[in-house]
């Protein structure tokens, strides 16, 4: 279990803790007593307690918002960059926990009004429908966030066979009983650079027997982070993800097909004009890679998949496309080479963002015409090509020094 402060006053078991990052506009107190009283109408006789997250020595801990020490505060003091065992994930089960709380939310995109109504809608399940995780998913535009349409929620669907859309959303609600089992969970001691980020907790709860969900909270709030570079993002996401496939290999071997998840809300896209994106730029990093990381990817992709991309880099654009299949592999395959460890993992993933860049240049360019519902048949078309391959990916994984396609 992780170490860390003792959570201030002591709860009920009927209580409602959210734990919320600091940002500008929740310094005034007032803003959690308004988000208490709504919570407070939307499930009566469960008491709530809005919390929010400071850094007090080198660990997140949730105080009460009129905490003196958070006045005399200028600026929030970050929670990102701290060990996952100090973080803010940690803090919330730990504070949950010890106060005996019925649920738990994290909140980490600080929003004005309506904040209670989307909020209701994460906690909902667990307070309601005795759901042990709820994970949040949002609208947004039907061309955005090409890495989780690309790569996340497709890796996702066909490793556990769970159809959850967004599945790396910080914003998470779990049940007094799950954040229990999580805390005394060995991970804190065996690899505490993992327990306790959200990958983790995801990859806890998509490999057990834990009741999960989804709820659709409305428009995306925005990042709540400056972005990052593709590499960098490439690196910390896929390194994440597949650190969790490799700790629960003995479970996702077993998984065949997917199956929706239980959803609370309105799915769907946002309108609006779609995300620029330059294809050109992002077609010819694809072929600048092709050019200079051939001896790089020769030690992670089979002579099949390289031939392959050779003939992609081949075409012009407007004729380019990294077919589904075809993509689905290279994922399966630095997946494998990760596990593998054929050469540094960070210089591994890095060499990917060409690839990557190749496949959101040929997504959007097929999809840049389309409309919301041939849109979301382009992605599922994706998703059942991940599933098909899936087979290619376990016998690489059992056998990642002698398959040969």
């Amino acid at each position: 279990m992780p170490s860390g402060a003792t959570a201030p006053a002591t709860g009920t078991a009927a209580e409602i803790v959210v734990a919320i990052e600091r940002r500008p506009e929740l310094y005034d107190p007032r803003f959690a007593e308004r988000l208490e009283a709504e919570l407070g109408r939307r499930f009566p006789g469960r008491p709530a307690r809005v919390l929010v997250l400071r850094v007090q020595d080198g660990t997140a801990a949730l105080v009460a918002a009129n905490d003196p020490a958070l006045a005399s505060s200028r600026e929030p003091q970050p929670i990102a960059g701290l060990p996952p065992r100090d973080g803010a994930l940690a803090a919330l089960m730990r504070t949950g926990v010890e106060r005996g709380a019925a649920a738990m939310a994290l909140v980490t995109g600080g929003r004005g009004a309506g904040c209670g109504e989307w909020l209701g809608k994460l906690l909902e399940p667990i307070v309601e429908q005795g759901f042990e995780c709820v994970r949040p998913a949002y609208l947004r535009h039907r061309l955005d966030a090409p890495l989780n349409t690309g790569v996340i929620y497709p890796l996702v669907r066909a490793l556990y066979g769970k159809r959850l859309r967004q599945p790396l959303g910080t914003e998470t609600a779990l049940s007094l009983g799950l954040a229990r089992r999580l805390l005394s969970d060995p991970d804190w001691l065996r690899d505490p650079e993992s327990a306790g980020t959200h990958t983790w907790l995801l990859g806890k709860v998509l490999a057990g027997r834990d009741r999960l969900c989804q709820a659709w909270l409305g428009a995306w709030p925005g990042a709540s982070a400056p972005p990052e570079e593709a590499s960098d993002l490439i690196a910390r996401v896929l390194g994440r993800m597949f650190r969790e496939m490799e700790r629960h290999a003995a479970r996702w071997q077993r998984v065949d097909g997917s199956a929706d998840v239980p959803s609370f809300g309105t799915p769907g896209w946002l309108a609006g004009d779609p995300p620029r994106a330059d294809l050109g730029f992002l077609f010819s990093a694809f072929r600048l890679g092709q050019s200079e990381l051939a001896p790089i990817w020769s030690l992670v992709l089979p002579p099949a998949t390289l031939l392959a991309l050779r003939r992609c880099a081949t075409c012009p654009l407007e004729g380019f496309q990294l077919e589904d299949r075809l993509w689905a592999r290279v994922v399966y395959d630095f997946a494998v080479a990760w596990f593998a460890k054929v050469m540094d993992r960070r210089q591994l993933l890095a060499s990917m963002t060409p690839l990557y860049r190749g496949w959101v240049a040929s997504f959007l360019r097929d999809a840049r015409d389309l409309d919301e519902t041939a849109t979301e048949a382009r992605v599922e078309a994706l998703c059942r090509a991940f599933e098909q391959e899936k087979r290619y990916l376990i016998a690489r994984w059992r056998w990642p020094d002698s398959f040969n396609p």
